[in-house]
Order: C-alpha cells, then sequence, then structure tokens
C-alpha cells in the first residue's frame, strides 16, 4: 500500500507530492492534463518501466536529464514503513533503492509493489496473440512461487542456446542434443507449474463470475506449446530441418497459451467489446485474490479512463470485489461526477490534475 508518492520531471506532470488513501484514490481532469502519467509513475515504482513506452527518453520531461519517482509504503499493512525510489536517465540509466539497498532488477521492484494495471490496451489479453497471456499466467506464477523466475531464466538460456546452434553452418550434433534435453525437462517443469497455478485461477474466476451471465459456459485451458500426448524430444528430433531452416525452435514452452472459450468458440469471436474489457478486469481480479490468498499480500490496482471503459453496472461490480479485497486502487477519469458512487460509499483520495498541476 502507498503512503505518500512522489515524482520529478514525468512527462508533463508538474513535480509533485502525495499523500494517498488506502482504499479509492480518484484522478480526473481533461484529456492531456497529465491523468495517466501519474498512473505511469506508480507503475514506473513498480516495474522500473513504464506502462506507455519502453523508451525511458519519452517518459521524462522535455528538457530533463532524468525523472525520479519515490514514495513511502506499508508492504505489509502492518505499519512498518518503506522507501522505495526509481531514477531513470535519458541515456538508459537506471537505479532503483529500497530503504537504501540497491535494487538490480525490475523482478525485485515488482516482488516490493505488485501491480495490477487495466488500461486501453488490455484487452488484447484476449484478442491479441500468445505472448500476452503466456505473460499474464507468468506474473502469477512468479508472484506466488519465486523460485519460478529462475526456471523461466534456465528455460530461456537453454532456448537461446538452442537457437544460435540452430543457426550455425556447422551444426555441432552432441552440443545441439545436450541443450534440446535440456529444453524438454524445463518446458516440463515450466508446465507444470503454469498449469498449477491456472487450476487456481480457474476456480477463483468462477468465484467472481456469479451472478454475471455473460461469461457462463466459460474454460480456460493451457496449451503447453506442443502437442502434450506426444513426447517433446521427440518433436524436436522431427522438426529439427524445419528448425534448422528458421534458425529457431518451433516447439516448447515458449510457445504456450491459454485458450478461453464461451460455448465452444473463443471469447473473441463471441462477446462483445466490452464484455471482453469486463472478462480481462475479472481475470485480472482473480489473480489478486490468488496472489493475496497465498502470500498474505495485496496488489495495488491502476485502473486508466474506468467510466470510458466500462458500464456502470460492471464499473460497479469491479469496484465491490476490488474492495472485498481490500486492494488500494488509482483511477483516472475526465469528469468528478463520475466517481459519486465512489464518494459516497468508501474512503478515498481526490486529486485533480489540470494542465500538469496535481492537487488534492
Amino acid at each position: 500500500m502507498l503512503l505518500k508518492l512522489e515524482g520529478k520531471n514525468i512527462r508533463n506532470l508538474d513535480n509533485f507530492s502525495v499523500r494517498c488513501s488506502p482504499c479509492a484514490n480518484i484522478i480526473y481532469g481533461k484529456n492531456g492534463s497529465g491523468k495517466t502519467s501519474l498512473l505511469e509513475a506508480i507503475y514506473l515504482l513498480g516495474r522500473g518501466r513504464s506502462f506507455r513506452n519502453r523508451d525511458a527518453k519519452t517518459v521524462i520531461k522535455a528538457g530533463q536529464s532524468e525523472l525520479v519517482v519515490s514514495a513511502q509504503f506499508d508492504r505489509h499493512q502492518s505499519g512498518i514503513v518503506s522507501k522505495i525510489g526509481v531514477l531513470r536517465s535519458s541515456k538508459g540509466g537506471f537505479e532503483a533503492r529500497q530503504d537504501g539497498r540497491v535494487i538490480r532488477t525490475a523482478g525485485e521492484l515488482a516482488a516490493q509493489l505488485p501491480i495490477q494495471l487495466i488500461h486501453a490496451q488490455s484487452f488484447l489479453l484476449l484478442e491479441g496473440g500468445a505472448l500476452q497471456r503466456r505473460q499474464f499466467l507468468d506474473w502469477g506464477v512468479f508472484h506466488v512461487e519465486h523460485s519460478y523466475m529462475r526456471l523461466w531464466r534456465r528455460y530461456h538460456k537453454a532456448l537461446k542456446q538452442r537457437n544460435q546452434l540452430l543457426r550455425h553452418d556447422r551444426l555441432r550434433s552432441s552440443e545441439l542434443d545436450l541443450w534440446s534435453r535440456e529444453l524438454v525437462g524445463l518446458s516440463n517443469l515450466v508446465a507444470e507449474k503454469r498449469e498449477e497455478y491456472l487450476q487456481l485461477l480457474i476456480e477463483e474466476v468462477a468465484n467472481i463470475c456469479i451472478g454475471i451471465n455473460s461469461f457462463v459456459g466459460m474454460s480456460i485451458e493451457y496449451y503447453r506449446g506442443w502437442d502434450y500426448q506426444n513426447n517433446l524430444e521427440e518433436i524436436l528430433v522431427k522438426d529439427l530441418e524445419r528448425d534448422r531452416k528458421y534458425g529457431k525452435t518451433h516447439q516448447g514452452a515458449h510457445r504456450a497459451d491459454l485458450v478461453v472459450r464461451i460455448g465452444g468458440a473463443p471469447v473473441a469471436s463471441f462477446l462483445s467489446r466490452g464484455q471482453i474489457k469486463s472478462l480481462v478486469y475479472v481475470l485480472k481480479l482473480a489473480q489478486a485474490a490468488i496472489f493475496q490468498r497465498k502470500t498474505g499480500l495485496k496488489c495495488i490496482f491502476l485502473l486508466d479512463d474506468l467510466p470510458s471503459e466500462l458500464d456502470f453496472w460492471h464499473r460497479d461490480y469491479l469496484l465491490t470485489s476490488l474492495n472485498q479485497l481490500s486492494c488500494q486502487y488509482f483511477m483516472t477519469g475526465v469528469d468528478r461526477k463520475d466517481f459519486a458512487n465512489i464518494i459516497g460509499k468508501n474512503s478515498h483520495q481526490i486529486f485533480h490534475v489540470d494542465k500538469g498541476q496535481l492537487a488534492s
């Protein structure tokens, strides 16, 4: 939970220092005023990068050489306050610290501040390619089993080594066999961890979807990245010529996917865009609920332009679910009136953004 947030040289925002509500934080203002930039600052604390553009130079205020965002936070909501900060420079520099300790990777940041983001592109989780769904699944596994990150890195190292060998003119078969066996073993381990997590996800999604008729008959299945009825080692042998031709491994855990259907049809072809957005919210809420149950910690939700993304009924259902989880959330919108039901019900903080100036 964030207690106090400070930022310097973040896009068009003036330097700011604000106190945060433990529950609802509402940021409203005209389009282009800097609302989303505030969410971006929080995301930088949890991921070390922007969700709008991976190039840090685009996030740094024009004419400045670096940005800084920092916060006081209570990770366990136990009254013990920690400090965390991130600096990004226009030359690509990255520095992060927690209570004076150097944080070297984005994974370490993510472990300290678990963030769930929902914005205009979130529908790609269901309508986009398999990469988004693998990343969604891996986020969940990583946050409930931290050893998974080491396994994931070992897998990608083996994949990289095998692909490099495939691209060599003179293929060293003994070395290729070594990395192929490594890839097979790690593929099976990654698939097992993902499948274990998926069972938890399916149960939690079912709990959240009670009362949402649009998702009756929904199924979520995991595709391993190869035909699970066949041995991956044998598949790699059969695929060798194709893999050599293209210089990459075509089957394995890196090709996995989540297949979400309703009535046997992919949800992307069955549901409306609004329903798809609602389902993305359900999946993110389910992930947060699993994380909370397994770790005792809570996710921070960033909800960009919530009123335009969901109708009133689905918006109210989402916020009720967030409040049941006791999650802290930050949401943006154009008109303060759109948040009248929140203001009347919940503990909240309201921020108005106008021409880069943030006022509470």
